[in-house]
């Protein structure tokens, strides 16, 4: 199981059970786009009260099975200590629900809210609480996605041995795995586009930023790499000596239309991919 999920939640309905470990194995955690901050995590506790409180029971009484009646306000009570404890929020490891279909992916693009001050909406019928996950991240960084990702798009990205493949997306948040970098060495990098008409390629301009120093910022000064071409992206990425303890954020853009190095630059024609990665 990754880092960025604690665990599939006991809510898993008799359906996903039945899934088979490969099934599993392969299940896109790591596309379902819900990355939150710890006042997020808080946030969505406080939404799903407002907007789904027998859900949250459900979960409680999947998790405690106990025949002793306990009221409702004291199953959320106990829910919330679980998931939002004083020491969990102080460590930055508060947890939350995040949400999917049978088969772990997000085919709507819905995700529950991240405040109490938000109006409720109408969760999809299949969908269901699918994972706990665990804030890393202590910082919101600015949204970016493409205007047009049906020609371009980014199909695979290799840091060393780790590995994600995915198909056309305005935008993916790679939260399934963080990756970890060694300090003071290089590590080797691919990136390789996809086409809609893959033989005749776009030509396409590809982006790299991390967030080396945690600020919450991908400043200009921390764009790894920059590159053009219509074939498949391998460079040495060198990171530095003296990097914060943490988890942090590395943003790969590719836009046929040749984009920005602004990292909160909309992409015209492509893709933007972010994941965790975290420097030892």
């Amino acid at each position: 199981m990754s880092a960025a999920l604690a665990l599939p939640l006991l809510g898993a309905t008799a359906q996903a059970q039945d899934l088979s470990d490969a099934q599993l194995q392969e299940a896109r955690y790591s596309e379902l786009g819900d990355m939150l901050t710890v006042t997020e995590a808080q946030g969505r506790f406080a939404w799903m009260k407002k907007c789904y409180d027998g859900l949250l029971v459900e979960l409680w009484e999947q998790m405690f099975d106990t025949r002793d009646i306990v009221s409702k306000e004291e199953k959320l009570r106990q829910l919330k200590e679980l998931w939002l404890s004083a020491d969990k929020i102080a460590a930055g490891k508060a947890q939350y629900v995040t949400f999917a279909n049978e088969d772990f992916s997000n085919p709507y693009n819905w995700v529950a809210g991240t405040s109490e001050n938000q109006a409720c909406t109408l969760m999809p019928p299949e969908y269901q609480p699918v994972a706990l996950k665990t804030t890393v991240l202590s910082h919101n960084y600015c949204d970016n996605a493409s205007f047009d990702n049906e020609w371009e798009w980014i199909a695979k990205v290799t840091v060393e041995d780790f590995q994600h493949q995915s198909g056309t997306k305005a935008h993916t948040m790679v939260s399934g795995k963080v990756v970890t970098l060694p300090a003071n060495r290089s590590v080797k990098v691919s990136i390789t586009p996809g086409n809609l008409e893959p033989d005749f390629p776009s030509y396409v301009v590809a982006r790299v930023w991390v967030d080396w120093d945690h600020n919450g910022q991908l400043d200009s000064s921390e764009m790894v790499y920059k590159s053009a071409s219509d074939g498949e992206f391998k460079f040495t990425m060198d990171i530095p000596a003296d990097v914060p303890e943490g988890t942090t954020l590395m943003r790969i853009a590719t836009d046929a239309g040749g984009g920005s190095d602004n990292a909160c630059s909309r992409v015209q024609y492509g893709e933007v991919e972010d994941y965790l990665v975290t420097v030892r």
